[in-house]
């Protein structure tokens, strides 16, 4: 395939060397790269915790319509399952 990859441990970088260039587009359509390692952890807390409770009435529309919509959706799905 043009690609000659090894790992010595777990957790550490897998080394790719590419061998033909003239499938370059393939290959890097197939390479993951994980960014939680590369750019590391955010100390930034989360702004929501899960902790409030906001009646669905006091959301804004947009959630409201979005929520709505899914609900409808998986309705239908679970219909169709049924038939």
């Amino acid at each position: 395939m043009g690609l000659e990859a090894s790992k010595r441990k777990e957790h550490e970088p897998i080394i790719i060397e590419i061998v033909e260039y003239e499938n370059i587009d393939v290959i890097l359509s197939k390479v993951i790269i994980p960014f939680s390692e590369v750019i590391g952890t955010s100390t930034v807390p989360d702004i929501y915790v899960g902790h409030e409770k906001i009646p669905f009435e006091k959301r804004h529309s947009l959630y409201q319509t979005i929520m709505r919509q899914e609900f409808m959706d998986a309705m239908k799905a679970l219909k169709s399952e049924e038939k």
